[in-house]
């Protein structure tokens, strides 16, 4: 009688490596020729540029438009990109790390979104006439999809208006809006630079079958 015996090592290992990379944070200052007094100036805050947009009623390729010392956004009665923004009080541009959740508004029929409150210019009057910047920062809130009937996903900006002259340290040529932003196009409302992460998850899994017998 012959008795035979197998016996069978099997060793399974399973090593799975997942990388995350942060999105990038577009930080920019752009200056706007606005002194056209018939024609909107655009821009485009992910090309950190001034944009040529043919029909701004139906283009989603701009998010902010200027005329000398109006500013629009791009939704409500302005535009089709249902963008709105957000005054921020009492705060300066660099310690906003956070964009908050609600009540972004866009532009009506009786007044821009730019415009509300003490609006982002003060008018000195007589004898200079000058326009300064108010030191306030704005966080405008755009949808990452403005053809979506509900939006689940938004890219933010806080935005500070820095000038209104082609030299402002002399208030000389008026009309030239300045401005610096920050642009967040991660989904989130975090305006801080996190490191690009790398998680490492390895499973091991070893299994072992002994003594398999067949007699």
């Amino acid at each position: 009688m012959t008795r035979l015996m197998y016996t069978t090592l099997l060793f399974i290992t399973v090593s799975i490596t997942v990388f995350t990379v942060s999105a990038e944070l577009h930080q920019n200052k752009i200056t706007v020729d606005a002194t056209d007094r018939e024609n909107w100036a655009y821009i485009n805050f992910t090309e950190g540029k001034t944009v040529d947009i043919a029909d701004p009623a139906t283009s989603m390729a701009w998010d902010l438009g200027f005329k000398r010392t109006e500013v629009i956004v791009n939704g409500g009665v302005s535009g089709p990109g249902k963008t709105g923004a957000l005054a921020l009080e009492d705060i300066s541009f660099e310690d906003v790390l956070e964009a908050p959740e609600g009540d972004y508004v866009s532009d009506t029929e009786q007044i821009a979104t730019f415009a509300r409150g003490d609006g982002w210019y003060t008018y000195t009057g007589p004898p200079n006439h000058w326009v300064l910047p108010n030191p306030r920062v704005y966080i405008v809130r755009i949808p990452a999809d403005p053809t979506a009937e509900s939006e689940d996903i938004y890219y933010y900006a806080k935005v500070r208006f820095i000038g209104y002259y082609e030299n402002n340290e002399t208030k000389e040529g008026s009309g030239y809006i300045r401005i610096e932003y920050v642009l967040q196009d991660n989904g989130t409302r975090v305006f801080i630079e996190s490191e690009p992460a790398s998680v490492s998850a390895s499973g091991k899994l070893t299994t072992t079958w002994a003594s398999m017998k067949l007699k």
